[in-house]
């Protein structure tokens, strides 16, 4: 926590905005904000409790504490979810080495591809749940960005604890002890001093638009506690951000690989992985390429009171797996955006084919073999979130 001299002059900011602390001279403040979010939801399948259409529920709360010191600073977000689950999306204190570069320890975001969301609307996309969204890790980064470029390279001894997790992570079955299964039991890897690194080029200007070419890389120990031995785990990617006058255009492909020490018996083609319990334990593929194609326009409103925007989009995902007898795992949303602070609403038609989050239960083996009881059948669900923030 950033600490304020006694002497320092406080000013309060209009009821409008966060609740913000600063100095006369603006060299130190802290900011409260956050966001409280309701979530409704229609599912197709037959054994989803969204079935129906019914009421709003609770979907998160987020308390947002930013604050600096001269050159150092603060960045934290708790969450509040629904089924009375915590997380922790990011908790870190930071330093300005010079004009061009900073240092970060804490819970800091693992810098990976298109982050730290990989898609524009409220539902997420495969990417987020192989690990590579939103994925915070106790560690340090070092940071480096000017005009052309974008570099950022991180050490993480170990993950984020599992009831803490925000974003899903390869775990421990003991690790997963409120959410796991009992077929899940002899899978106990869990990823530690991992090294990443994402570079990015930055070109164009206020005509050609601003555009962003991006390589990541990511390698860690993956630690087996049945055999007491250390596999490998390796991701490489590769992204594009580009915005031209009202329209964004993002792309990524990645290529992972968990390569365990499991002991016999133990299939070595599934992963197993899981956060907080919100979502059950799942397996996926241990080696596949995903990519990602992700397009938004932007439409300024004008005289419609807090209406100030309205962003559509169109976020697809494509998850091949290694293994040839393995079917590939789809998604595909299509929404809007509507922007009208306090408040922004999203509304997300996702279908999808062989992905956990498309069928649930009745599709759990979707990231792996495809053979459950909805698998290989497109399904579709229905999303309303609606977002206050302060």
């Amino acid at each position: 926590m950033i600490l304020l001299p006694l002497n320092t002059a406080i000013t309060v900011q209009a009821k409008d905005d966060p609740l913000e602390w600063k100095s006369a001279d603006g060299t130190q403040s802290l900011k409260i904000g956050g966001v409280l979010r309701l979530n409704h939801r229609y599912e197709q399948w037959d054994a989803s409790p969204n079935r129906g259409f019914g009421k709003l529920d609770f979907d998160i709360f987020r308390l947002d504490l930013k604050g600096k010191s001269d050159d150092a600073y603060l960045n934290a977000s708790y969450i509040i979810q629904d089924q009375e689950k915590t997380s922790i999306e990011k908790a870190y204190v930071g330093y300005n080495l010079s004009e061009n570069q900073s240092i970060e320890a804490g819970f800091v975001y693992k810098p990976f591809s298109i982050y730290p969301y990989p898609q524009n609307g409220w539902t997420y996309h495969i990417p987020f749940f192989l690990g590579y969204g939103n994925n915070a890790a106790p560690g340090v980064n070092w940071n480096y960005n000017n005009t052309e470029w974008d570099v950022k390279v991180g050490y993480y001894p170990r993950m984020l604890e599992t009831n803490l997790r925000y974003s899903p992570e390869s775990a421990t079955f003991d690790d997963l002890s409120e959410n796991h299964l009992p077929f899940q039991a002899g899978y106990q890897n869990e990823k530690k001093n991992q090294l990443n690194t994402r570079i990015v080029r930055k070109f164009g200007n206020d005509e050609m638009g601003k555009h962003e070419l991006g390589l990541s890389g990511s390698i860690a120990q993956l630690h087996n506690k049945i055999t007491d031995k250390d596999g490998s785990y390796y991701a490489a990617g590769l992204h594009t951000n580009s915005n031209y006058q009202r329209w964004n255009l993002q792309s990524s492909i990645i290529h992972y690989q968990y390569d365990a020490e499991n002991p016999d018996g133990v299939n070595n083609d599934m992963t197993l992985m899981g956060a907080n319990g919100l979502t059950p334990a799942y397996f996926i593929a241990s080696e596949g390429t995903v990519a990602s194609l992700n397009l938004a326009y932007t439409l300024p409103i004008q005289n419609m009171g807090k209406l100030k925007a309205i962003r559509f989009y169109n976020d697809y995902s494509y998850l091949d797996k290694e293994r040839s007898d393995w079917a590939a795992s789809q998604m595909n949303t299509t929404g809007a955006m509507f922007i009208a602070s306090p408040f922004m609403v999203w509304a997300d038609y996702t279908w999808g084919k062989n992905a956990n989050i498309i069928g649930g239960a009745t599709n759990g083996t979707g990231f792996t073999s495809a053979s459950s009881e909805n698998s290989e059948k497109w399904m579709y669900r229905v999303n309303l979130n609606i977002g206050f923030s302060f």
